[in-house]
């Protein structure tokens, strides 16, 4: 039976080129344009129909954040990937409190959404006694941060970047938890470690160009493309 997903944005060109290429994949796609018709919908299908929802966080009207209160409230538990081209960390970090599963910084190529809802998927179903290959931890790792598990997130991240050494997600997302706890230093070391194995990580190089600026702000903070 086809995954169910329900895209809530604004711009109808988003929706639809969302969609038709979801359904190429062999999801099933409802839309909406505002958070009262998602939230409609919602009700109406008792909300746990759809697998997750990819939702915007700019609207007119309902925020994306006030549509995802409002389901919490509703005790509506459907998992949430929150979209947006303002990525600061307190945008994600609230998205988090209120339980969105994961944070998409737009734009987005199509290819890199589908491969960040297949690992969503995939990462709901991890156990951590089962994990063993570097995209199990990488993918827990994140786990963890979404469920304010920073400790193990740390631990995951660690284990990651054990199985490998060229990789600068791990890097950039430990160099995000130490900035979070406000110790920029090593931040910053993981930042540049990030981008001594790949110079053209791009959540990297915002990152260390934001915190070593002269006017330094957790603003825009990258966690990737993924979180």
């Amino acid at each position: 039976m086809a995954k169910k997903i329900l895209i809530v944005d604004e711009d109808t060109n988003i929706r639809a080129s969302l969609t038709y290429y979801l359904n190429k994949f062999e999801y099933a796609v409802d839309t909406a344009s505002n958070g009262n018709e998602a939230l409609e919908l919602l009700k109406k299908h008792s909300g746990e129909v759809y697998e997750f929802i990819l939702l915007d966080l700019r609207m007119p009207g309902l925020t994306g954040l006030q549509v995802l209160a409002k389901m919490r409230d509703m005790d509506i538990k459907t998992d949430v990937i929150m979209m947006s081209a303002y990525g600061t960390i307190e945008n994600a970090v609230e998205s988090m409190k209120l339980g969105a599963i994961d944070f998409l910084i737009k734009p987005a190529t199509l290819e890199s959404l589908k491969s960040i809802i297949d690992n969503v998927i995939k990462r709901k179903a991890l156990i951590a006694a089962e994990i063993k290959t570097f995209q199990e931890y990488l993918e827990f790792g994140k786990k963890c941060i979404l469920e304010k598990n920073y400790d193990s997130a740390k631990e995951y991240l660690k284990k990651a970047i054990s199985e490998n050494l060229e990789a600068p997600e791990p890097q950039n997302l430990l160099g995000v938890l130490y900035e979070y706890e406000n110790d920029r230093l090593t931040a910053e070391k993981h930042y540049r470690t990030a981008l001594e194995l790949d110079p053209t990580y791009k959540p990297a190089l915002e990152n260390l160009d934001r915190i070593t600026s002269f006017r330094y702000s957790k603003d825009s903070i990258r966690f990737g493309d993924e979180i």
